[in-house]
């Protein structure tokens, strides 16, 4: 009949919609999944994929043949797990990063993550949450530490912690060290890109707070805000404990103000069934080094689930 290999390709494909994303995902080539796919088909004489829509669909077949394939995959992992053949198989896990997470608490997280699973390799990349969430959906990474909540199809989020924003100036640049509606409009603010929430947020607050269109720098990259402040171009408005030297050492000191701004509040986020269950794993451990570095707070260990897209950036 079909081989296990066969049935984890198919799986792929039709849980990415995608011939090109399955072969990226199985670390395999394009021609090599088309040419097991072709194989069933002929097995079995009639299509399981509708090729000519965009993204490529499962015909009725298709379909049936998927229930059954992801029944036989998620036995595996099961018993995989039970045996704890998952710690031993070699394994690359592609992780899309927060770099408020990179620069306070990743580093402890992939320490944890090997000692565990010391045959998991990591391929990591630092972006923002809209461009991880997209990417996540669209295979390109396994599993995304970023802000949230968010509605991500096929996928489950698990709470991490919580980062407090605090505004940090050179000394001498904001009077008495207290930033207020008023004086905020004379400096720069600089911080997150445009699509993420700390820019949305401060920008409503004080265009109604103000009588001035405020000046936001934005910025993907925390050590380029850092050094704009350092340089004395503007305010930076950033989480707690992602700046570097410059605010232990006095460089750059952080504000009080009246300027108040939820946390960020971070999430792993990883797929459901077939291919999650190391990924949920990872998650938990996620879960632990973040509350450590949190202060040893105590998160509820809430796993969230849902199956409709949305688009809303956080």
């Amino acid at each position: 009949m079909f081989s296990l290999r066969s049935l984890e390709v198919f799986y792929w494909v039709g849980h990415l919609h995608s011939f090109s994303r399955a072969a990226e995902k199985l670390n395999t080539t394009q021609p090599g999944i088309s040419q097991r796919i072709g194989a069933m088909e002929e097995l079995i004489g009639e299509p399981l994929i509708n090729r000519t829509t965009k993204p490529i669909t499962l015909t009725a077949v298709g379909r049936a043949v998927f229930g059954h394939a992801e029944l036989i995959l998620r036995q595996i992992s099961a018993m995989q797990a039970d045996l704890q053949l998952n710690r031993k198989t070699q394994r690359r896990v592609r992780l899309g990063v927060s770099e408020t997470i990179v620069q306070t608490w990743l580093s402890r997280f992939l320490e944890q993550s090997s000692r565990q699973f010391p045959s998991i390799d990591f391929d990591i990349t630092v972006d923002v949450t809209p461009s991880m969430l997209r990417s996540l959906q669209e295979g390109e990474i396994d599993m995304a530490l970023a802000l949230g909540p968010s509605v991500v199809e096929g996928f489950t989020y698990l709470k991490l912690n919580d980062f407090p924003l605090h505004f940090h100036a050179m000394p001498g640049l904001v009077a008495g060290r207290h930033l207020t509606y008023s004086n905020a409009a004379t400096f720069p603010i600089l911080t997150y890109p445009r699509n993420t929430y700390p820019y949305e947020h401060l920008r409503d607050l004080l265009l109604r707070n103000t009588d001035r269109p405020p000046r936001i720098f934005t910025n993907s990259s925390i050590s380029t805000i850092e050094k704009m402040a350092l340089d004395g171009i503007g305010i930076a408005l950033v989480a707690e404990g992602s700046l570097r030297s410059a605010a232990h050492d006095g460089q750059l000191q952080v504000l009080s103000t009246d300027i108040a701004l939820p946390p960020l509040s971070f999430y792993a986020f990883y797929p459901r069934g077939v291919g999650g269950e190391i990924l949920g794993d990872l998650a938990r451990i996620a879960q632990r080094t973040s509350a450590t570095h949190a202060g040893g707070a105590t998160l509820k260990n809430e796993v969230f689930d849902f199956v409709m897209p949305n688009d809303a950036i956080i």
